[in-house]
């Protein structure tokens, strides 16, 4: 007997159920997170909890799954799951991991002058990263990517988390458009798994280059507005082009106008490097006339022109070293002023902004060392700056501006598990990290039961 090779109507609506079935479940199976992919669980029970968003939590708790806070409260409200490793901390208060929005960590110090290895652009030594284009007379340029330069080590780690640190943002630090910074969690030594954003802002300098043009800055400035001028024409070209090409010669390419664009045309993060107070006003003359999105880092003189940065107001990333700039009266006009002004006039900087209700975070700039950093945080706490205010300007402030507010810095369900145990207050001489959490990864730094 022959068998028929005609299907019925019915069977094949079942097939291709079947078939549709199947498929969602690879599908689903593709999007799920594999045994090996899911974080530990814990159970933070007994601290202080200061949430950065609202009122402190006496004796409460803080469930950690898979790096994410998956509950706080009072330690009687919150449910520890069974499957959770229990962290006592009574006597801890719990803060957000810290966030600093400007930092050079990780980078190196540049190679001495003819020291480079062939084949290598100008910059950090033994470093492959993209080379500066052939035309390219201001390397590095917009185009170069931080991430290609750094080099973790578990000591800058764990001096960062000492001091509180779990996120920041590593910008580069040669040349006029220096290149794009990278935003980090420090969840452990590896550096991909620590990063949150590549490319993240662009950062320019006022800086001159040596033996060429712009060997001044007022070249400096011309260098910078043309430089946004031409990166503007060039994608009016290209968008030009791409909607109707007949009858059009075809732009030419150009990488460095290429890498610039998107911080013209779609506004992505500007980061101008401010280190006096003219510098300020010539950042914010810019920032006017292109219409950037921009944040001014550094801005120690702030304090200096903060009438003028009430009637601009742009986000500030204040910098924590109080050496009055080589430009500065209080540089130039003997030793005893210069003193007076590192132990008073710069550390008063961000009372000075925070009364004149300017918005602004911390940062730990080029300062790779976190006592450092968290002493000069301190500093700034004792001219004047309150508690509050410095934990804002440590925590949801830097992640409102770099546009994280949703995952980071403050205590609150469903966000990153950037959590920090202290021995005391943070900004208390003699406070001690005890514990840190980062990406819901437990680093141990001081006797914490479990």
């Amino acid at each position: 007997m022959k068998l028929s090779a005609r299907v019925s109507p019915a069977l094949s609506l079942l097939i291709v159920a079947a078939a549709a079935l199947v498929g969602f479940a690879s599908a689903l199976a593709a999007v799920q997170p594999s045994a090996a992919d899911v974080g530990p669980t814990y159970a933070v029970r007994g601290c202080r909890i200061v949430p950065a968003t609202g009122p402190p939590v006496e004796k409460g708790a803080i469930v950690i799954r898979d790096g994410l806070i998956e509950a706080l409260g009072p330690a009687g409200k919150v449910k520890i799951p069974g499957d959770a490793e229990i962290v006592e901390a009574d006597g801890l208060v719990a803060y957000p991991g810290l966030v600093s929005a400007l930092s050079n960590l990780f980078l190196e110090p540049p190679a001495p002058a003819g020291g480079q290895a062939p084949g290598l652009a100008a910059g950090f030594p033994g470093q492959a990263r993209q080379a500066a284009p052939a035309d390219d007379r201001f390397p590095p340029g917009p185009g170069l990517l931080v991430l290609d330069q750094l080099k973790p080590k578990k000591a800058s780690v764990e001096s960062f988390h000492r001091a509180g640190f779990t996120t920041v943002l590593v910008a580069p630090t040669q040349g006029i458009f220096e290149g794009q910074s990278v935003l980090l969690n420090l969840n452990g030594e590896d550096i991909a798994p620590m990063v949150l954003r590549n490319g993240a802002a662009l950062h320019i300098n006022f800086t001159t280059e040596r033996g060429g043009y712009p060997s001044s800055l007022m070249g400096t400035i011309a260098h910078i507005r043309q430089s946004f001028i031409d990166a503007d024409y060039y994608a009016a070209r290209q968008a030009q082009y791409a909607r109707s090409p007949a009858g059009l010669k075809r732009p030419a390419y150009d990488p460095r106008l290429e890498a610039l664009a998107p911080f013209v045309r779609d506004r992505r993060p500007v980061v101008f490097q401010c280190n006096n107070q003219e510098d300020i006003k010539r950042a914010l003359k810019i920032v006017a006339e292109f219409k950037l999105n921009a944040m001014l880092a550094g801005a120690t003189e702030a304090w200096r022109v903060a009438e003028a940065l009430k009637k601009s107001p742009v986000p500030l990333l204040v910098g924590l070293d109080f050496r009055p700039p080589a430009t500065s009266k209080y540089a130039t006009q003997g030793e005893e002023l210069r003193k007076r002004a590192e132990a008073e006039l710069y550390p008063a900087n961000a009372a000075a902004l925070a009364r004149a209700g300017l918005d602004f975070a911390l940062v730990s700039g080029a300062n790779a060392d976190g006592a450092a950093v968290l002493r000069a945080v301190r500093a700034a706490v004792k001219a004047g700056l309150s508690k509050e205010a410095a934990l804002r300007a440590l925590t949801v402030t830097p992640a409102r501006f770099l546009g994280l507010d949703r995952a980071l810095g403050s205590l609150e369900p469903g966000k990153t598990a950037n959590v920090v145990l202290v021995k005391g207050e943070i900004f208390d001489d003699g406070a001690q990290v005890a514990a840190v959490f980062a990406d819901g990864v437990l680093f141990k730094y001081a006797e914490v039961s479990k």
